[in-house]
This record gives C-alpha cells, sequence and structure tokens, in this order.
C-alpha cells in the first residue's frame, strides 16, 4: 500500500508489479481520480441533506424503514456503532474518553442443553458448525455435571485445535470459508441426571460473537456395534464400510473393554486414509464429511437366479447396526437399497470374480480400527474363549454357502454379538409417515455378552433426521470374492462343490484309518510332446545353436557389467582424488587461519607484556622516588638541634 499527500488529497494506491516506483504522471492522475471521485460522494451527501432532493427522500424512507428496528434496541445498536467508530477511526476514538474500555470489554454467548440419563459409557452431547465473522480472540468454556471433552475442528484444514489440560486453549480465531465445528462429547455416570444441563460458554474479545452456520437439531443417533475382540496378524480389530445417499457429517467413535489398549481409529477411501486418531482405549474422530455416492454398485447374482437375467435391486446384506437415540428418540435405520446392474456369470477367472464383487462408486468409504505395538494381550482363557469364536467363524463360513448366517445364542460361551440389533420407532421424514416394526435396542453392550472377555464397541453418530442417509455394515468384500469364486467354478463346473467334499472326506477317513495314501503325481508332471520324437542331427544343431546364442548373449551381458564396473572404478578414484583435493585445500586453510591466529595472539602478548614492563619501571620509578623522600625526611629529623629542656620557675 502506498499513501501520496498532494494538495491535501491523500492518494491510496496499490504498488504496481514488481514493486516499481509510481512515476509523477501516475501519482497525478491516481489524484484527480480520487479527488473527483471524493467531490462526488460529497456533493450526494449534500443533496441527501437538502430537503425536497431526490437523494433527500430516498435518504428519509431508508431511515424511516430502519428506525423502527433501531429503537427497539436502541442500545446494542449504540454500542455497535460505538465500537465501530472506535475501531474504524483512530482519530474519531481519540474523542471519546471511554476507549480504554475497549481493551477490557468481553461479551459472551451461552448453549445450553438438557442432558438425560442413559445407560451408554459415551454420548454425543454437542456437534455444531459456528461462523467466525471476524479475527478474535475466543475461549470456549464447558460446565457439565458428568466428564466432558471439547473438540473445535478447522473445516478448511481438518486441523483440530490444541487442548491444555483437557481444555480448549484461548486462540485468535479467523475467519475461513467452511468455519469451525464444535463437538463436544461426554461420558455418563452411575448417578442419576435429574434436571443436569450441559452448557457452553463463548467468550469473545468482540462482538459479533461466532453464530451456527444453520440451524441444526440436536439429537442425534447412534448406529453401534460390539462384538469379542478375536486377534489377527494384521492386528486389525474390525472394519465396516460406510455408504450416504447424500453429503452426510459423522462422528466415529470406538472404545475397548481394556481401558489401556493403543489404538488407531481410521477412515479410508479406496484403501488410502482420509482421516485418522489414536488413543488408548477410546478413540474419536470428532467430525469427517461422507460424500455421496454417484454411481450405480454391482452386486452378485445368488445362485438360485438364472445367470442371464437382470438382478434386482435388493437391500446390502450383512450385519445391521443399533439406533441408539441419545438424546430424545431416534430416528429408524433404513437399508439403503441400491440398483444392481447386470452380471454375466464367466467362466471361473480372477477378472470376473473382481467384476461381481467390485462396487462401482466415487467413494468406498471403511472405518477401521486396529491395536498398535501388541498392547491388547489376552490371558489363557481368553485365548480359549478366541480359539472358540474362530471355530464357530469357519464353521459359519462354510455353511454360509448354502444357509444363513445363524444368530448366535445368548449363552456366555458362544459369541453374541450386538451387530444384529436395531432400533425403529416411527421415523417423519419429508413429511412420509410410516410404522416400522420396532426391536429392542441396546444402549452398551448387549446383556447377553460376557463382560470379562475382551469387547469392542464402535459407533457411528449421525443427526437424527439424516439417520436415513447412511448404511454402515460390516466389511464382507473378501468373503464375498470367495463366495464369487465359489459360485463361478459351481456354474462352470456343475457339482465340484460336492465332488471336492467326498474327495475330502474319503482322504480323511483313510487318514484316520491309518492306511498309507500314495500320492499321485502324474497330474502336476509337465511333458513337452506328447510322442517321442527323434534326435537326429538336425535337432543337435538347431539345440547347439540355441546354446550358442545364450552363451553369446551371456558374454555380451557379461562385457556390459565388467564395462560399467571399470567405469564405476574410475569415477571412485576420481571422487577419491576431489576429496583428497579438497581435504588438502580445507587443511591448508586451516593452517592459515592458525597462523593467522598465533600471530594475532603473539602480537597481543608482547602488546600486553610491553605495557606491563612499562608499568613495572613506572613502579620502581615511583617507589624510588618514594624512597627518596623519605630518607630526606630522616636526615632533616636528624640533622635539626634537639629541643631545649623548659626551666622551671
Amino acid at each position: 500500500m502506498v499513501q501520496h499527500h498532494m494538495d491535501g488529497v491523500e492518494v491510496v494506491s496499490e504498488p504496481p508489479e514488481g514493486d516499481r516506483q509510481l512515476t509523477d504522471k501516475e501519482i497525478q492522475a491516481v489524484t484527480i481520480l480520487q479527488a473527483g471521485f471524493k467531490g462526488h460522494l460529497a456533493r450526494e451527501v449534500l443533496n441527501a441533506s437538502k430537503p425536497g432532493t431526490k437523494e433527500n427522500l430516498s435518504a428519509s424512507k431508508t431511515l424511516l424503514d430502519m428506525w423502527p428496528s433501531v429503537e427497539s434496541d436502541a442500545e446494542k445498536h449504540a454500542g455497535f456503532l460505538l465500537c465501530y467508530i472506535l475501531s474504524h477511526s483512530e482519530k474519531a476514538a481519540q474523542l471519546y474518553p471511554c476507549q480504554q474500555d475497549e481493551l477490557t470489554r468481553i461479551t459472551f454467548a451461552d448453549y445450553s442443553i438438557p442432558l438425560k440419563q442413559t445407560a451408554n459409557s459415551w454420548i454425543l452431547v454437542f456437534r455444531k458448525v459456528f461462523l467466525v465473522p471476524k479475527e478474535m480472540l475466543l475461549v470456549a468454556k464447558v460446565h457439565s455435571p458428568i466428564p466432558c471433552l471439547l473438540h473445535i475442528i478447522d473445516n478448511d484444514t481438518g486441523e483440530e485445535v490444541p487442548r491444555v489440560f483437557n481444555q480448549v486453549a484461548p486462540r485468535v480465531y479467523e475467519p475461513n470459508k467452511l468455519g469451525y465445528t464444535f463437538v463436544a462429547e461426554a461420558f455418563p455416570s452411575e448417578t442419576p441426571l435429574v434436571g443436569a444441563k450441559w452448557r457452553m460458554r463463548l467468550i469473545g474479545s468482540r462482538e459479533p460473537l461466532p453464530e451456527p452456520a444453520r440451524e441444526t437439531s440436536l439429537n442425534f443417533s447412534a448406529k453401534e456395534f460390539c462384538h469379542y475382540y478375536i486377534p489377527n496378524a494384521k492386528n486389525i480389530i474390525c472394519r465396516y464400510s460406510v455408504k450416504v445417499t447424500a453429503d452426510h457429517l459423522g462422528t466415529v467413535q470406538f472404545q475397548t473393554s481394556k481401558s489401556d489398549v493403543l489404538i488407531r481409529l481410521s477412515i479410508l477411501d479406496h484403501e488410502k486414509e482420509v482421516a485418522s486418531h489414536t488413543g488408548k482405549g477410546h478413540v474419536v474422530i470428532p467430525v469427517f464429511r461422507f460424500q455421496s455416492n454417484e454411481a450405480l454398485s454391482c452386486t452378485t447374482p445368488s445362485a438360485e437366479e438364472n445367470p442371464n437375467k437382470k438382478a434386482s435391486p435388493t437391500q446390502g446384506k450383512g450385519v445391521k447396526a443399533t439406533g441408539t437415540p441419545q438424546q430424545q428418540g431416534g430416528e429408524e435405520n433404513t437399508a439403503v437399497q441400491t440398483d444392481s446392474c447386470s452380471v454375466q456369470i464367466q467362466p471361473p477367472t480372477e477378472t470376473m470374480v473382481s467384476q461381481l464383487t467390485t462396487v462401482c462408486l466415487g467413494h468406498k468409504y471403511m472405518v477401521q480400527a486396529e491395536v498398535l505395538d501388541k498392547s491388547w494381550a489376552l490371558d489363557e482363557s481368553q485365548l480359549v474363549f478366541v480359539q472358540m469364536l474362530k471355530d464357530l467363524e469357519k464353521k459359519e463360513a462354510k455353511g454360509g454357502d448354502k444357509h444363513e448366517e445363524a444368530p448366535p445364542s445368548s449363552s456366555a460361551e458362544t459369541p453374541p454379538s450386538c451387530d444384529g440389533k436395531s432400533a425403529a420407532p416411527k421415523s417423519n421424514h419429508k413429511g412420509d409417515k410410516k410404522k416400522q416394526k420396532a426391536s429392542s435396542s441396546s444402549s452398551g453392550p448387549r446383556q447377553d455378552m460376557d463382560l470379562t472377555k475382551a469387547y469392542w464397541t464402535l459407533r457411528v453418530v449421525s443427526e437424527q433426521r439424516e439417520a436415513d442417509r447412511i448404511e454402515v455394515k460390516k466389511d464382507t468384500e473378501r468373503m464375498d470374492q470367495i463366495k464369487a469364486m465359489k459360485l463361478a467354478w459351481e456354474i462352470a463346473e456343475p457339482g465340484r462343490a460336492a465332488k471336492a467334499a467326498q474327495s475330502r472326506l474319503k482322504y480323511l477317513n483313510r487318514v484316520q484309518s491309518g492306511e498309507s495314501v500314495p500320492m499321485d503325481c502324474t497330474p502336476f508332471t509337465r511333458f513337452q510332446t506328447g510322442v517321442p520324437v527323434l534326435k537326429d542331427p538336425q535337432i543337435e544343431e538347431a539345440q547347439q545353436r540355441e546354446r550358442s546364442e545364450k552363451i553369446q548373449e551371456w558374454r555380451l551381458q557379461e562385457e556390459t557389467v565388467l564395462e560399467h564396473r571399470k567405469q564405476e572404478a574410475v569415477n571412485r578414484k576420481e571422487l577419491i582424488r576431489c576429496q583428497l583435493e579438497k581435504y588438502n585445500e580445507m587443511q591448508h586453510g586451516v593452517h592459515e587461519a592458525r597462523k593467522k591466529y598465533l600471530a594475532a595472539r603473539e602480537a597481543l602478548r608482547s602488546r600486553q607484556k610491553e605495557a606491563m614492563m612499562e608499568k613495572q619501571e613506572e613502579e620502581r620509578a615511583l617507589e624510588a622516588a618514594r624512597q627518596e623522600d623519605v630518607e630526606k625526611t630522616e636526615a632533616t629529623v636528624a640533622a635539626a638541634p634537639p629541643a631545649k629542656p623548659a626551666k622551671k620557675k
């Protein structure tokens, strides 16, 4: 910004490119333009102040229209006008003695929510997007009867505002495009909460304070999944796929039954990490925007359908989620239906299997939790239980081709899972009221789960009115690929599965009976031709020529490698020579610097020694002069006649 003062007119102009200085003609042109514009504004103000003019009538009408709203809250508008004057005009601000009060004045706004009793060990209390109109110092204070944690996320960068002792640190917030998301999570206790309220106070240094970007409901619905922990080689606890029909704002929380487990919660998009958080026993991704999928998904037809028939739209199979309302009831959890494209059954190839199971989507979100540093160790009883779970999963996987997956028993020795729970009360979305069958909803681990075993809980929380826009289900992509491959094999070779089962059973029976089972390696032997061929001179000559070509090719490669090695040796020698020269130059430079330093030191010592010797000579001279004075004084005293004694009267 460049400012010039000419003939009482202040000229403000942006610096040209390259930071070059303005010429006199450019400054004169800018001065004329700004002076003309200033005169035009002054004439408009004067015309508006004269009664009867067009500008005066327009200004009077505008003032009359706005005056009732100003008069209804005169103190507020007067304070706003005064703050505007103090902040935009330094000269005018000096006329007001109250300008010093602006440094100590604060403003605040409260947001309170009633808390209801719940059996959950974690709830989402508050989530809103606030827009900051101007740069300001802001402090967020939370008052809650239960332990609570506040997160503030910059939506432009995705970074979270740092906290100090679990409290959001005061910070100067700058205006951005997408605003800041305030997310509060709480950990209810067993004590009843009667009339309890959660309150957040935003304290700022000026007005206006940040305001919510839009009116959002504070009623949340959580899709909850809980299951026993089964260790694996990849240290992955669980994987769940997320599909949305529209852009959706969600909060993902994960916790384990053991409080000291180091876990990492990630959100993947096509196996690429887009968000992640690490915690111990509990971790939460405060806010994440799931973008909608614009393409259709390709699903696999069942074995009973005609392979050439177009598959009909079906609900996504998998484990349903628990719709747990966290404030004032929850909405129904409706599975998202997707159109399936026609699939032509091909011979059993990997390409066909990938085509049968690949989902043609713009986004493919996956929520994944994993154990870090092998921090979730199990005791012997838990390991036995885990082995039983693995055996049961194998049985279910084998029987999954013909039978539906049976629901787990509620016994403590079987793996019950709360993945199949859902709550579906009445929904009223866009005026469409439908009654759904309501099943029992759970608020925490299922009652039939053995809490002495290692288990985990995953929650995906969204607004209650948008709960039907998101579908969360267990990731079964690998299992679907295996099933599709088996299906393709069975279609290409009917009866293959039955033959394989009979062959395996026959082999196991022979092994159990102690009978030796010879291995027939004939199917694995590779034959060049079906009929033997006599090796004549022509074949020998062709083989000899082939061997000669291979030897010649090998020799060429050997010569190339040797030449490359020779060149590398030359380069190494040259590098060693350059390093030695550089070292000699450095050593010579150090030697010269040392000589200069020693010469300077010797000169300094000589000067100091001479000064010291001169000082000593002066001191000796002074001492000799002092001694002479003393001797003269003593001689004078000795030469003086003795004093006569006084006469007695």
